[in-house]
């Protein structure tokens, strides 16, 4: 399948999802209960095996070899309306799993290793029949996607830490999907895909000894390019029944995916020795993810989807903050704006939320050797109103739609041990 990674949707994990999601297109930021509690404001402090989610330049303030598993468990809703028929999701519990490794080999050098989710969507519509609308882009959809991150974290000095990592991100795609030709001519297909695709990750740590309150953290991830190669299933060959013109055929399909590079930055300021609080921003190039193109292998047709996204460029602020209640004990709280980079001209069934507020609370116990942190974050997703000009081509009139009622529940835990 030719195709530029597809549209994101408001979910959140992938292993499967419903489409909702916890970061902007999507994106996913779960990496830990810890992380999650405080918004994701974990870039300049809270060392910990999962920071080669958020910061891996953190892991030199570790000691020993330190493991972490996790996961996170997502509950969503929304509604999309195409011209004036509306469907909602179906319920569905998806789990988002993770786990971290640590060890320190020199007083210098720390070397890590990530399994964790950054890209998801997922979800099927109640009732998707032919003649709705919406089920001509898609009524059923799943994009799952796994990294693992090899990571050489070094010790500059006393003030500056800096890490680099491979990325290693394993992706499976499929969508399901009606179509009707003419009023006479109305059938399915589905497309599935996968691949190993390949990226990097450049970060740091500054902690300055003549403000010794106040930590700088900030991390850079490249694009990650790939192709895959699946299969399409129709259930029946259109091709033939319409001379041509139309090209549905059941056959082996190729294709391409741009997943978008981001920046992330965070300041993170400790007033006393036992409260922590932190502000951090993420921008996200969603720009290059342009396009979704479906082709069959071995052919120079016309492709058989070549869907315009025309992403914007986003970014999702973050607040979030930690007070220790004694050694044991901790408390955590976070807030996210998380800004929808959809073009509102460009809207499809696979992201049915605009700009997302993001609240969210949590706990950790630690004893000597291990932790356990656990958080709650509820999503409220903002409407939108536009259409769609895929579904228009043949008229030359957009389609309107509309997302409604969009919403997300996350709970997870994260459990930690020291060799």
């Amino acid at each position: 399948m030719k195709k530029t990674l597809t549209t994101l949707v408001v979910v959140l994990l992938p292993f499967v999802m419903s489409v909702s999601s916890f970061g902007a297109g999507f994106a996913l930021y779960e990496y830990s209960a810890k992380g999650t509690a405080m918004g994701g404001a974990t870039v300049a402090n809270g060392a910990e095996a999962a920071s080669l989610g958020n910061n891996p330049a953190l892991i030199t303030e570790l000691e020993g070899t330190q493991i972490q598993v996790g996961a996170t468990a997502v509950m969503a809703d929304a509604t999309t309306t195409v011209a004036g028929q509306s469907r909602s999701l179906k319920d569905k519990t998806f789990i988002l799993p993770n786990f971290f490794i640590t060890h320190k080999w020199s007083d210098d050098i720390t070397l890590g290793l990530g399994g964790f989710s950054r890209y998801g969507l997922g979800g099927e519509y109640n009732d998707p029949i032919k003649t709705w609308a919406g089920s001509n882009l898609a009524y059923k959809v799943n994009l799952e996607t796994f990294s693992f991150t090899p990571t050489i974290a070094i010790k500059a000095n006393e003030e500056l830490s800096v890490a680099m990592g491979l990325e290693a991100m394993v992706i499976g795609f499929s969508q399901d999907s009606f179509f009707n030709a003419t009023p006479a001519i109305a059938g399915a297909y589905d497309v599935s895909g996968s691949g190993v695709n390949w990226g990097g990750n450049f970060s740091l740590l500054y902690k300055p000894e003549w403000a010794e309150k106040w930590s700088f953290g900030a991390l850079y991830r490249t694009k990650v390019k790939s192709t895959l190669k699946g299969r399409l299933h129709s259930d029946r060959d259109y091709t033939s029944l319409t001379g041509g013109q139309l090209n549905i055929h059941s056959g082996d399909a190729e294709g391409s995916i741009t997943l978008p590079d981001s920046i992330t930055a965070g300041l993170s300021f400790q007033p006393t020795e036992n409260w922590t609080m932190e502000a951090g921003i993420v921008g996200t190039f969603w720009s290059s993810y342009d396009q979704i193109l479906i082709q069959y292998t071995g052919t120079e047709s016309t492709p058989f989807i070549n869907n315009q996204k025309k992403y914007k460029d986003t970014y999702r602020l973050n607040f979030g903050t930690e007070y220790k209640l004694n050694k044991n004990w901790a408390v955590r709280a976070g807030y996210v704006y998380d800004k929808s980079p959809i073009n509102e001209k460009e809207m499809d069934t696979l992201v049915p939320v605009d700009d997302r507020h993001i609240a969210s609370i949590g706990a950790g116990y630690s004893q000597d050797r291990w932790t356990l942190d656990v958080y709650y974050a509820h999503i409220f997703a903002q409407d939108l109103s536009g259409t769609s000009a895929q579904l228009g081509k043949s008229t030359g009139t957009p389609v309107p739609m509309k997302y409604t009622d969009g919403k997300s529940e996350m709970f997870g835990f994260t459990f930690g041990y020291k060799f």
